[in-house]
């Protein structure tokens, strides 16, 4: 087995603007994917639901993603995930950080 680091990046899809979402699972999945192919990033995309407090106190449940990235270097996940927020337009992104062994079979 090698060590290796996972890192799991969440954001939500509702537009903070109108705290809502815009478009479908489908276009999402679309959007994330073709985001990730123009980075040459290699990925896995879940979609999840969660809570989130805005800035301005009002609290949503909302649909999200999360993207687990395996190998990656800390520094390129924080430009990757600031990218991400802005292009999803978000008011932030979680990222969690995860230490593996990992065996390719």
């Amino acid at each position: 087995m090698k060590p290796s680091t996972e890192y799991q990046i969440f954001v939500g899809c509702d537009d903070p603007q109108i705290k809502s979402t815009y478009i479908n699972d489908d276009e999402l999945t679309d959007l994330i994917s073709n985001y990730f192919i123009r980075k040459k990033v290699d990925f896995s995309l879940l979609k999840s639901t969660g809570g989130y407090l805005y800035a301005d106190g009002d609290y949503a449940i909302e649909n999200g993603v999360c993207i687990s990235i395996i190998g990656a270097k800390e520094e390129e996940i924080l430009k990757l995930s600031k990218s991400l927020s802005i292009y999803m337009n978000q008011e932030k992104s979680l990222i969690v950080k995860n230490d593996l062994k990992v065996k390719v079979i």
